[in-house]
């Protein structure tokens, strides 16, 4: 019986995940009948032909004649370049071409992004795993500048068992530097654009608790210079008043959090979770101040027993993976394990809240935020604000070449001025694909396509090599 009730799921999920043209499961499905004659059938299969089957064809047609040819024409352009990048170690030879110092130590290497809009950009990154000699510090410096002029730089100092200790220590140093950001205003179209000229700093300390938990404080400054003015909408105005729009002021935060990381690998994660939740006070005076909270979870589950990475091997008895052979995969036994082993489901969830303290109206970038830069890849930027956010975000993966994995995602979002007044049934929905390129200690390209209902996409390049 648990063997027929997992042939029955099987067969159920079959029949939201696959994409197949009609015409053609009909081969395969007249193929099967032959090996399996109607009386040796198990229950699965009785239903897989009398249910998911000619679900499977109405919702196969089009994805096979909208999706199916743009996701071919995009990927198989890329397979043999891939194959020959990773077959004549490009990879590792571009990567030493960048790298200088004792032991390759230090990485120099251009960065580099392309969105809609203004969120195009491109930067130079260095990176030192050894600054002082010690393997347990990382120096991380980049600078991005944007087509429309904005550039923004970062530098953090990482240091585990700080002096010998448990804890764990960072310091960032950064600055902005942005002429046209765009806030929108809640419950309305309308937009405010304003300009940012800050410079911030952070110092943390963390201690390990048990379980990959952690506990974390921090101090940070920014000196921030706004200017602009709300559009003529009355709307805007009321809203956008007093926000540090033509002002300057520092804003000095005390945060205290918690954290914990269980993941595998930072760039190929089968298993594990990441939890970051903190809590913040800003004291900037001028009638600025306020609390926020956010909390950030993510957790990893790796369908199968089988290794997830395809070997050289594998790769080179698989070869171009071609419509003929994936029709095959569709056949009754294969179909199961095809969905339900090699792959990662990745499940995030997200929320933030600010307060302002009573008298004080908080700046416009203490507004929480939704958008490309938070769960909903659909849309550009930090597309909504608001005082109280929320995001889920669901993502399949799975390997398609040796070094190379593909990606669905489903993302949902909403916001509002308080946990009561969220109206959750006007969420905002972003779902899409895409790939990603890396090493076991690289992450090399990404590129992803969000889309958002009928109306709008969002696509995002991007070039890096973290360690």
């Amino acid at each position: 019986m648990d063997h027929r009730l997992q042939h029955f799921a099987g067969w159920l999920l079959a029949a939201g995940l696959t994409t197949v043209p009609a015409a053609k499961v009909l081969v395969v499905a007249d193929s099967t009948r032959k090996q399996l004659p109607s009386d040796t059938l198990s229950a699965g299969a009785r239903i897989y032909e009398y249910i998911a089957h000619p679900t499977l064809q109405l919702l196969t047609w089009p994805m096979e004649t909208l999706v199916a040819p743009t996701v071919r024409t995009l990927t198989y352009p890329t397979q043999q370049p891939i194959r020959y990048f990773l077959n004549e170690n490009i990879i590792d030879r571009t990567r030493r071409l960048f790298s200088i110092g004792p032991d390759n130590k230090i990485l120099i290497y251009p960065t580099l992004s392309l969105a809609p809009g203004t969120g195009s950009r491109a930067g130079l990154t260095l990176r030192d795993r050894s600054l002082f000699g010690r393997d347990n510090e990382r120096l991380v410096t980049s600078v991005v500048y944007y087509v429309n002029g904005d550039y923004k730089g970062r530098a953090y100092l990482t240091s585990r068992e700080l002096l010998g200790t448990p804890f764990t220590g960072k310091v960032v140093a950064g600055l902005v530097r942005t002429k046209n950001s765009s806030v929108n205003q809640p419950g309305t179209s309308g937009f405010l654009y304003y300009s940012d000229t800050s410079e911030y700093y952070q110092a943390q300390l963390q201690y390990p608790l048990f379980l990959g938990f952690g506990v974390r404080g921090s101090l940070s400054l920014r000196q921030s210079r706004l200017s602009g003015s709300p559009t003529p909408s009355d709307t805007l105005g009321n809203f956008f008043a007093n926000r540090g729009i033509g002002e300057s002021f520092l804003d000095k935060a005390w945060q205290v959090g918690l954290t914990r990381d269980t993941r595998n690998n930072e760039n190929i994660t089968l298993t594990g979770d990441w939890l970051k939740a903190g809590w913040a006070y800003h004291d900037i005076g001028n009638s600025h101040d306020y609390k926020e909270w956010k909390a950030e979870y993510t957790t990893y589950f790796k369908l199968g027993r089988e290794r997830y990475e395809i070997t050289a091997a594998e790769e080179q008895r698989r070869g171009n993976m071609s419509m003929e052979k994936f029709l095959r995969k569709l056949e009754y036994e294969k179909l199961r394990e095809e969905i339900f082993s090699r792959k990662v489901v990745a499940l995030h969830f997200y929320a933030a809240e600010s307060y302002e303290i009573p008298g004080n109206t908080m700046p416009v970038y203490g507004l929480q935020t939704l958008g490309n830069d938070t769960p909903l890849r659909g849309y550009t930027g930090s597309r909504f604000r608001d005082y109280t956010v929320a995001a889920v975000s669901a993502e399949y993966r799975f390997p398609v070449l040796r070094l190379m994995d593909g990606i669905f995602f489903d993302e949902y979002g909403v916001r509002g001025h308080s946990w009561d007044v969220i109206d959750y049934l006007n969420y905002k929905n972003s779902w899409g694909f895409g790939i990603r390129v890396r090493r076991p200690d690289l992450f090399l390209f990404r590129f992803d396509v969000g889309i958002h209902g009928l109306s709008g996409a969002a696509f995002n390049l991007s070039v890096n090599t973290p360690y």
